[in-house]
């Protein structure tokens, strides 16, 4: 994944030397783990998986990006775009489908201190515009915890629309859809 700029940051791939400011921004906070990965993970995990995103990042179209503030070249966190299968979902548009949906999202994840100042907004709009007009892709779809009311303000500024989870023992997550509009009226 090639990397992005923007007016005040620098979105690109991770490096082993990343691991120590992500896991202060991100992994290390149980605050901002709540939300994003659920627990904490130790400088070591976070070590390895600098290694893994580095070359899967590096070498191919998905994936974590680092989120750098282009002033001091502080980590503020993470933004990313990857492939899951929706196993967990049951569509309002196709509540009884019999095969589960493989899916693209935008996810992100800033450190506290760096939340409500923009930067969340700046990096996703950058990681969209990559995604609709590099790769064409046809929407990205993420599943956001309703108690999570930053990721829904994000979501709703982004464009997203929502959508219920139906599946009983998700009540508690709605889905966010940003459909490619640059799409529309292409046969592609």
């Amino acid at each position: 994944m090639e990397r992005l700029d923007t007016e005040r940051l620098h979105l690109r791939p991770f490096v082993a030397d990343d691991a120590e400011g992500i896991f202060e921004a991100v992994y290390g906070d149980p605050v901002v783990c709540q939300h994003f990965c659920g627990i904490t993970w130790s400088l070591s995990e976070v070590e390895q998986w600098c290694s893994f995103h580095h070359f899967d990042t590096r070498y191919g179209d998905l994936g974590y990006l680092a989120v750098t503030r282009r002033s001091d070249n502080r980590i503020l966190g993470l933004v990313g775009l990857r492939p899951y299968v929706a196993t967990w979902i049951v569509w309002q548009d196709d509540p009884h489908a019999r095969h589960a949906r493989m899916e693209m999202e935008l996810t992100y994840a800033l450190g506290q201190e760096y939340q409500g100042q923009g930067y969340a907004s700046e990096a996703c709009n950058a990681v969209i515009g990559y995604a609709f007009r590099y790769l064409r892709l046809l929407r990205l779809a993420y599943t956001v915890n309703v108690q999570n009311i930053g990721s829904w303000r994000l979501m709703k500024r982004l464009g997203f629309r929502f959508q219920r989870n139906l599946r009983p023992e998700a009540w508690d997550s709605v889905i966010g859809i940003l459909d490619n509009h640059l799409l529309d009226g292409d046969d592609a």
